[in-house]
């Protein structure tokens, strides 16, 4: 693991002052090269203090080598200095697109990947957990799975997802997707369903979050959050392409590739007699 990733599984424990440091530093690991401790200290409004005690909390003696590892981490000199371009809109999202692609494409184990495929295929019920806008993106994975014919379910509220949990049994399997993996409601659920017998896969930012800890086969994206400019640009963007790739490996199995078919079929023949009676 690289020391910005180190750093960045360390943010949700932070105390609240050092986890300002370590989320600017996250957002811009080269700018931050370039910054002595009262700069950092200025930009993230916190005692010079606090990033010295930050920097030995990851075994750094001090900010010095906080920068150099950090350096050695993102391959760019410490004294290399950041020449601003400001660039349009359309190119800076496109520019925080390819970087999120890029490094979730860097995360992803193809060999976790098949080992997931594989308990899709022989789970009897798969539970989809994702609240807020992972809840959206629970629903479009099951929607996707449901028409290769997998028994999939939705589960975006917390009451219903512990409810399910604890009749779940060893035939079933957890598909939690939590960007931070610190969410209560999901991490408590998925803990009493793998009590029950079940299986449990999270699809998060934070390798080492409470989430992560408990799940069986962890699918580990880049965290949108440590990137800067997200602003209001889709936070599950890295969690997508992590499950497009595994719905497309599902598609290599001829037996979901028809019944995708058949369900597209069923869909458009619909559509066609909806809009005859008109």
């Amino acid at each position: 693991m690289s020391f910005l990733s180190h750093l960045e599984n360390s943010i949700p424990t932070l105390p609240s002052q050092e986890r300002k440091v370590a989320m600017l530093i996250a957002q811009e690991p080269k700018r931050v090269q370039t910054l002595s401790i009262s700069e950092l200290a200025k930009l993230a409004h916190v005692s010079n203090a606090t990033i010295t005690r930050f920097s030995k909390r990851l075994n750094c003696k001090n900010f010095a080598e906080l920068k150099l590892n950090l350096a050695s981490s993102t391959n760019v000199a410490p004294s290399e200095p950041k020449v601003k371009v400001k660039k349009e809109t359309p190119h800076r999202v496109y520019d925080f697109y390819n970087r999120v692609l890029k490094e979730t494409s860097q995360k992803l184990d193809i060999n976790q990947l098949k080992k997931i495929v594989k308990l899709i295929k022989i789970s009897s019920r798969v539970y989809i957990f994702g609240i807020g806008s992972s809840g959206y993106t629970a629903q479009e994975m099951s929607q996707r799975m449901l028409r290769m014919g997998i028994s999939t379910f939705p589960m975006t509220e917390s009451s219903i997802m512990y409810m399910t949990s604890s009749i779940m049994d060893s035939n079933d399997l957890i598909l939690a997707i939590s960007s931070t993996g610190n969410t209560t409601e999901i991490v408590n659920a998925a803990k009493l369903g793998k009590k029950r017998g079940a299986m449990v896969v999270a699809i998060t930012g934070i390798e080492d979050s409470p989430l992560a800890k408990l799940s069986d086969i962890v699918v580990a994206v880049r965290n949108t959050d440590f990137i800067n400019d997200a602003r209001f640009i889709n936070s599950q963007f890295s969690i997508m392409y992590a499950i497009d790739v595994i719905t497309t490996m599902l598609l290599d199995d001829p037996k979901y590739r028809e019944h995708m078919a058949q369900t597209i079929d069923t869909i458009l023949n619909r559509k066609i007699v909806k809009n005859n009676k008109r």
